[in-house]
């Protein structure tokens, strides 16, 4: 049989029909995953016990186990210098170009200043939502950063944190901060960017949610998704794109495209998104921002509706890494209700900001983005890579995999255990999905059982190796987040162009080994889009990779810059 013909016969199985047309566009991504495959056998490890005969080196990798990496089950050690800065009272003031806004308006305070504000009761809670909602009422028509906004409830919920501050149970610096939630979390009406999902209200809050109201956030409402996170939303969707707010014509990046955008225009303080290969950092980059993903098991998943669970991760997006840091402390924590929920203290996360860097050991994964990351992208990336050797630190080369051998890696696993949570809806309402996402759906259940567990063995095996060097050689791995511009809002399905050999995203490494990562914005390309590096760590020492983060921050202006619209 050929490609095509295997496709329909494996499809069938699954009680799944596709048209000519689609069967066609599978056929190039099939002979893809065959060559995937043939990759992650000549990348497994093993131990050759008699002719012909291997022991396998390594076990599949588990949605259980990255807590077990941390010494006797006590929080990570922070790494680096201990010189310590206290705190600053705010921003350092930099200058802003002429094509930003002024970055000290009230829209575009940091969390870290507008909580001083609040607590010495200089602005009220109730005056913050109040212009927040205006704001989004102005902005979202060109954004579509939101779906839906709870205006009502955002103002009943200023008052009473207003009362609450004026008689003195001030909860913390989230207390009466307006914030946005990625439209995949259980919360109210929750679409997830999906027709026949357009008037689910959930009866339950997903968990890291009901920790942020806790902690006395304001939920401005429910930001834009990829439809569930993974099918590109286009000028064609049922649920309209959003837009960059540094160029319209660009897409927000995604899955995480309303928070980013939302974030990035000042329609939110901060907000949550999800990351299964990349989605809080990769729109966290495209709008210029930063996107911090936890650790795999440090915040709860529960009320998410799942991607691909052994890789789904919820985390903040905010436009400093203080901003992530009092987000990630208030969301993170052990939740029975979450499988892969590691049982580890919650540390605070600013507590390492303000250290220098300098002796500060930082790992250069040239191997995953030397040959593709585009020269547009790689020249601030690089300007970053020389601030932190000011800065004092040692820069290291690491060994790593390359970008062919991650996509072998990513994609097989990602879409998998998509398929499995797919399949069923794709059969009855497959027609009502954007037509990639259908199509996404079906390449998944072409991957099969031995492929799958292949993967998983090569994601232990690079998981132990960057364990190795973060143990011996580094305090921290950088890499920028992505070799490639945002693309522009796209008219029709794009197919399967995210599995394709050209899409350089160097975010999945640090989905599919659990590490904690951080973007860090750096520059503009030559289009005036922005450009971002990441920071990946040991399990649970997010810590560090905020300091290291903050560290180049505060010697450059681009988390002081915002989009004029």
């Amino acid at each position: 049989m050929d490609a095509k013909q295997v496709i329909v016969a494996k499809l069938a199985e699954w009680g799944l029909k596709l048209t000519d047309a689609e069967i066609e566009q599978l056929a190039p991504a099939y002979e893809r995953l065959l060559k995937w495959q043939g990759a992650l056998e000549g990348m497994l490890q093993s131990r050759k016990i008699a002719d012909g005969m291997n022991f396998p080196e390594s076990e599949p990798i588990t949605i259980h186990a990255l807590d077990r990496m941390v010494s006797s089950g006590a929080e990570a050690q922070p790494s680096g210098a201990a010189k310590h800065h206290s705190m600053p009272t705010g921003q350092r003031p930099i200058g802003i170009p002429d094509s930003t806004t002024d970055g000290h308006e009230l829209a575009y305070l940091s969390i870290f200043e507008l909580a001083g504000r609040i607590e010495r009761k200089e602005v009220s809670p109730v005056e913050i939502a109040t212009r927040t909602l205006t704001r989004v009422q102005q902005l979202n028509p060109q954004l579509n950063a939101y779906y839906t906004v709870f205006s009502d409830e955002l103002i009943a919920a200023a008052r009473e944190a207003e009362r609450d501050i004026l008689r003195g149970t001030y909860r913390g610096p989230l207390h009466g901060v307006p914030i946005g939630i990625k439209d995949i979390y259980e919360y109210g009406r929750t679409t997830c960017g999906s027709k026949p999902l357009e008037n689910y209200v959930a009866s339950t809050q997903a968990t890291s949610v009901k920790k942020l109201v806790q902690s006395g956030a304001l939920v401005v409402g429910k930001t834009a998704t990829y439809e569930f996170a993974f099918g590109f939303p286009t000028n064609k969707s049922y649920f309209k794109p959003t837009r960059n707010p540094w160029n319209l014509a660009y897409d927000a990046g995604g899955s995480s495209n309303g928070t980013a955008s939302s974030v990035a225009a000042g329609l939110a303080y901060a907000g949550m998104g999800s990351c299964t290969g990349g989605s809080i950092r990769w729109p966290a980059q495209c709008c210029g921002i930063v996107g911090l993903k936890p650790s795999y098991g440090r915040v709860s998943r529960a009320g998410v509706y799942p991607l691909a669970w052994s890789l789904d991760h919820t985390g903040p997006l905010a436009r400093s890494v203080t901003d992530a840091a009092l987000m990630l402390r208030a969301c993170a924590g052990y939740d029975l209700s979450d499988p892969a929920s590691a049982d580890l203290p919650v540390p605070d996360y600013t507590a390492q900001l303000g250290r220098d860097v300098k002796g500060m050991r930082i790992g250069l994964l040239r191997s995953l983005y030397d040959q593709s990351c585009d020269a547009k992208i790689r020249k601030p990336y690089e300007a970053a890579v020389k601030e932190f050797e000011s800065l004092g630190a040692q820069l290291i080369e690491i060994p790593s995999i390359t970008l062919a051998q991650a996509q072998a890696v990513t994609w097989p696993a990602i879409f998998a255990e998509t398929a499995a949570v797919h399949v069923d809806n794709v059969r009855n309402r497959g027609d009502e999905y954007n037509p990639h996402a259908k199509l996404y759906v079906a390449f998944g259940l072409l991957v099969s059982g031995a492929c799958y567990l292949l993967a998983s063995r090569v994601r232990a095996q690079v998981r132990d190796a960057l364990l190795r060097e973060l143990e011996n050689r580094v305090d921290v791995l950088m890499l920028p987040t992505s070799g490639t511009q945002v693309p522009r809002v796209l008219e029709d399905s794009p197919g399967l162009s995210i599995i394709s050999e050209d899409f350089p995203i160097y975010t999945p490494i640090f989905n599919f080994t659990g590490l904690p990562a951080i973007q860090i914005p750096c520059g503009f390309d030559s289009d005036s889009l922005p450009v971002g590096f990441q920071l990946a760590g040991k399990p649970f020492d997010e810590a560090t990779i905020c300091q290291v983060g903050y560290a180049y921050e505060q010697t450059t202006p681009w988390h002081q810059r915002h989009p004029r619209l």
